[in-house]
């Protein structure tokens, strides 16, 4: 999965499934902006479990689709940081989700995003050896 680049050393080509990681995240930025808008900035917004209020829960509904976008150019980028960052927001919307489904009970996206997070996860680290710069 080398190319040689006009200098003669091999550049790594990113892969597919990193591409299409991306390219979901820059899409999926507008939309959660969207319905974050659409609620009038009343969206319910937890950070690891704890519901915010006020200033600090505007801050983190407005760091949400800013998030997806540095995702994404990360996932497309090949930043070794984006690893990180991608625990990080997994963690954060993990906690979130089982303290809901423990105080709500079943949730149809809740229970998606428990059983989707961990793998998702769990994959980008054992490809984390294409994230190269």
């Amino acid at each position: 999965m080398t190319t040689a680049t006009a200098t003669g050393t091999p550049e790594q080509k990113r892969p597919l499934d990193l591409t299409i990681f991306g390219v979901l995240f820059l899409i999926s930025a507008p939309m959660e902006l969207g319905s974050i808008l659409s609620t009038g900035w009343n969206y319910p917004v937890k950070f690891f479990g704890v519901e915010l209020a006020g200033l600090a829960r505007t801050i983190w509904l407005g760091a949400h689709p800013l998030f997806h976008l540095v995702m994404g150019y990360g996932f497309l980028k090949q930043y070794r940081w984006v690893i990180y960052l991608t625990c990080f927001y997994a963690a954060d919307a993990m906690t979130s989700a089982v303290v809901r489904f423990y105080l709500q009970g079943y949730g149809f996206w809740r229970t998606v995003f428990l059983v989707a997070i961990p793998p998702f996860v769990i994959y980008v680290i054992a490809r984390r050896r294409y994230f190269v710069r």
